[in-house]
Order: C-alpha cells, then structure tokens, then sequence
C-alpha cells in the first residue's frame, strides 16, 4: 500500500459507533423493548384491576368461610380443623396483598381493615359488656381443668375472687389438695371430678347419658342455693390433640381425605372420629335438655366458641361469657409460643352455661398464662323465673 493510499484506507474504516460509550441511540438501530407513558399507564391500569380483583375475592372468600365455620363446624372434616387453629391465619393473604395495594391502590386497604374488624370483632366474638354493680344476691362460680395447671396461679386467684362453688376436671389429687386449703367448705370427688362449696354437696354421680368409649365424660351433684335445689354439671369433654396430630401429621391424611378406613386403636377415618363427638355432644345437650331442676354447667368443652358443637349446647343455655363477658375471653393454650396470636391463646374451650332460673351477671377468665387452661370465673344470681 502506498503512503498515499493509508490514510484513506484508515477513513474507509471508521470505528462502529456502537462501540463508543455513552453513545445515544441512532436511526435504524435495532429496538429491543419501548417504553411510552401510554403502556405505563396500561401496565398499572391492569395492576389496578388484578389487585381489585384479588381483594374483593378474598374477602368474599373471607366471610364465606367464617360463615361456614359458624354454623357447619365440625360437620366438615375441613371446618373442623379450621376451628382449632388460629383464627388470625385467615388474614395472612394480607402479607401480601396489602403493601401491594398501598402502592398501587391504597382505597382497597380499606376493604382489608374491614376483613380484619370482622374476624377479630364479629368472628372471634368481642364483648363489651360494662363492669357490673356488686350484687349481694350473686354468687360466684369458678370452672378449672387442674390436669396441666399451675398451682400457685390458681391458688392466688381463688384467694382474690373467694368463689362459692369450685368446679374441677381433671383434678385427682388436685381436688383433694384444694379441699384441705378451705376446710370450711363441703367438697364432693368422683374420679377425675371434684365439687367445693360453701353450700352442701349431695347426690354427686356421673352422667351415666354421655360416655366416650365407656369412660364418663361428666359429673352431677346437687346442692342448694338461695332456698332451691339447684344441679351442678362438671364436664370434660374428650380433648381433640391426638386425632388432629394424626390427622395433620400425614400418617392417614390422604386416606382420611378419600374416606378410606384404615384401622388404628380407637378410630379409623378422621370422619368417624367426628361423627362419633357429635354423637357424644349430642347427648350430652340431650342430659342437660331433661334436667328438672335451675342447672349450672361448667367445664372443659374442648370445643371452640364456633361450629355444630358449639351452638348444641348455646342454643339451650346461656353461655356465660357470651352474654357477660369482656374483651375475647380465650382461655387455651395459656402458656404459648406462637408469634401469630402474639404469643397469647387463641381459643376458648373452657365455659359456663346456666339455664333457666339464672341471670349471668359477669363472666371473665383468670388473669396470667401459666396455665395450659384457664380458669373461667362467673357471677350469677337468682332470677324470678321458677
């Protein structure tokens, strides 16, 4: 090549301006994606609506599950499990779906703390019942599962309160340790059962209506109060721990899913177990349907404020807490772990009822939660219905 030629060969191949940095898009170069306020504005528009979409589907889908819970219950094996766990699960889709609609559509956040008022205010049952005048006509009704207590709790609130009656599941030696503490009242034991008082106990026996596999599930005693004989129901429901462990646990889910029996001690389908406690539920709710005599019922239900079960026994009775109590009266598991319910209880389990010739003046569980159950406190007085 000659001198001449190279500088015209060096002009002939100029470097490509794609390799240049920082060099601004010519005409003719290839368009990967574009981006113009016209397809944002289509983008969000359509986050808009699937997050609409997403919110109103849940909360539809919200309350036709708490409905579901309320009045089928345990009639569902589903439902069933729904009903012992926390109820504050029912609100993780707003994990998400709530710092989505703070972002892009902050009006449905709205919509979300009305789902959350529902669940904790109506589904989980709020009470704002006022204090009640003291009343010297009252008497006071203690109801305690003693099995996995703390003793110096329990013990420290029977010494504020001073109930008039004592009514103990679970209680075996526990009972007897009690009487001991207050001489000056009657108590009554049988088995797993104990009554203390300061009115006389009498008739005390099991409720031969309502057994679990043989073993009685409640006792009866009488006593009298304010010149009327008046029955006394202690009741321990069968608790649910082990057939929802199994359950859960996946050992016989899938064939507990497809009514496939596959037979263990005790029972088979998951199914059969609840048809058998409604069974049970029944007729216990049929016991205290022929009881002649002003009833009060006190007890370990095993059985959530929710559901089939529930409403056998509050459809005939007053429930104490539900007609005089305050705040959400939860009673189990006192002692917890689990930073969903912030680390407090989530159900309640533990009840009185009364029924006729009774007025419920106030009902209120022990404070503290040492205890796997808590103690429920309730101040009743005589009515003028006979």
């Amino acid at each position: 090549m000659s001198p001449e030629e190279r500088p015209r060969a060096r002009a002939s191949s100029p470097i490509e301006p794609a390799a240049l940095p920082g060099r601004l898009p010519q005409e003719g170069d290839p368009v990967i994606l574009t981006i113009t306020k016209g397809t944002v504005k289509s983008v969000l528009l359509w986050i808009r609506r699937i997050l609409g979409w997403a919110t109103f589907s849940y909360v539809g889908l919200l309350i036709v599950i708490l409905i579901a819970l309320e009045w089928w219950g345990e009639r569902s094996w589903l439902f069933s499990v729904f009903l012992y766990a926390p109820p504050q699960l029912l609100l993780s889709p707003l994990i998400a779906l709530t710092p989505l609609c703070l972002l892009f559509r902050w009006r449905l956040v709205l919509c979300h703390l009305a789902a959350v008022a529902v669940l904790f205010f109506g589904y989980m049952t709020f009470r704002w019942t006022l204090r009640p005048s003291p009343n010297p006509s009252a008497i006071t009704v203690v109801t305690f599962n003693a099995g996995e207590s703390n003793r110096a709790q329990f013990h420290d609130f029977i010494a504020q309160e001073k109930p008039d009656i004592i009514f103990l599941q679970d209680a075996r030696s526990r009972g007897l340790e009690l009487a001991a503490k207050h001489p000056e009242k009657f108590a009554a034991h049988l088995g797993r059962f104990s009554f203390i008082s300061r009115f006389p106990l009498q008739k005390m026996t099991y409720v031969e209506g309502a057994k679990w596999q043989g073993e009685p599930i409640a006792a009866r005693c009488e006593t009298t109060v304010a010149g009327r004989t008046v029955a006394l129901y202690s009741v321990h429901l069968p608790t649910p721990r082990q057939q929802l462990s199994r359950f859960l646990g996946g050992r016989r889910i899938l064939g507990d899913l497809v009514g496939r029996k596959s037979r263990e001690p005790g029972f088979g389908a998951y199914r059969e177990w609840l048809a058998a406690r409604i069974e049970l539920a029944r007729n216990l709710a049929g016991v205290f349907a022929q009881e002649p005599l002003p009833v009060i019922v006190g007890g370990d239900f095993n059985t959530p404020d929710h559901g089939y079960i529930y409403r056998l026994f509050s459809s005939q009775m007053t429930d104490a807490f539900a007609h005089a109590g305050r705040g959400w009266g939860l009673t189990f598991p006192g002692s917890t772990r689990n930073p969903v319910t912030l680390f407090g209880p989530w159900l309640r389990l533990d009840y009185f009822f009364v029924g006729r010739g009774w007025k419920v003046i106030e009902c209120r569980p022990e404070p503290g939660g040492k205890s796997q159950h808590k103690a429920v406190l309730a101040r009743i007085e005589p009515s003028l219905q006979p």
